[in-house]
């Protein structure tokens, strides 16, 4: 079976996008022709998917798609345990989806950024200084596993993409993310 598990916060969940087929885990499996199996939670921080994936491991998938983080900096702000945390729960994820594929590939998307971190308290600590932070750590840290690509969506417009709430993207920001993804994945598999 052809198949893509999707984790990660509410981005893959879809807030935002105006129905499901819309949203981006949707189109980066139809892009791909998978099935999808998305297990994104909104409202989670990357210790909550890890706590998932210890507490259910992924099934074995073609590939596995996920973004997680910003609900880490939005609510944890400058600290450096909730970076750490990041990066430990990163490195459970990824290895939970070696040991349940280990020939899959990973697409890791890097989060954009935002206009606005001040509103939605408590998770309004966050800024794009902390997402460029989050978005190095998740590099150094995908670099210690095989066959996890970092994905950079090109594109990417804050100011076209997100939803009027200021922190989920709206249709046009889940396609460019979407685009991304397949774009990554269709190279990875040539």
């Amino acid at each position: 079976m052809r198949r893509m598990v999707a984790y990660g916060h509410s981005w893959v969940d879809g807030d935002g996008a105006s129905t499901a087929a819309a949203s981006m885990a949707a189109l980066v499996a139809a892009g791909l022709g998978l099935e999808l199996d998305n297990r994104g939670v909104g409202g989670t921080s990357s210790t909550g998917t890890a706590a998932l994936v210890r507490a259910d491991p992924p099934p074995a998938a073609t590939l596995y798609l996920l973004m997680t983080g910003l609900n880490d900096l939005r609510l944890g702000g400058e600290s450096a345990s909730a970076q750490q945390g990041y990066a430990d729960a990163l490195a459970t994820i990824f290895s939970a989806f070696r040991q349940a594929s280990p020939g899959a590939w990973v697409v890791a998307l890097a989060q954009p950024r935002l206009l606005d971190f001040s509103l939605h308290a408590p998770h309004h600590l966050g800024s794009n200084t902390l997402v460029d932070s989050y978005n190095r750590e998740l590099r150094r840290v995908a670099a210690g596993f095989p066959q996890v690509m970092v994905v950079e969506p090109a594109g990417w417009d804050a100011g076209t993409m997100l939803d009027e709430d200021t922190v989920h993207p709206n249709d046009a920001g889940h396609r460019c993310l979407a685009r991304a993804a397949v774009t990554a994945a269709s190279a990875a598999w040539q």
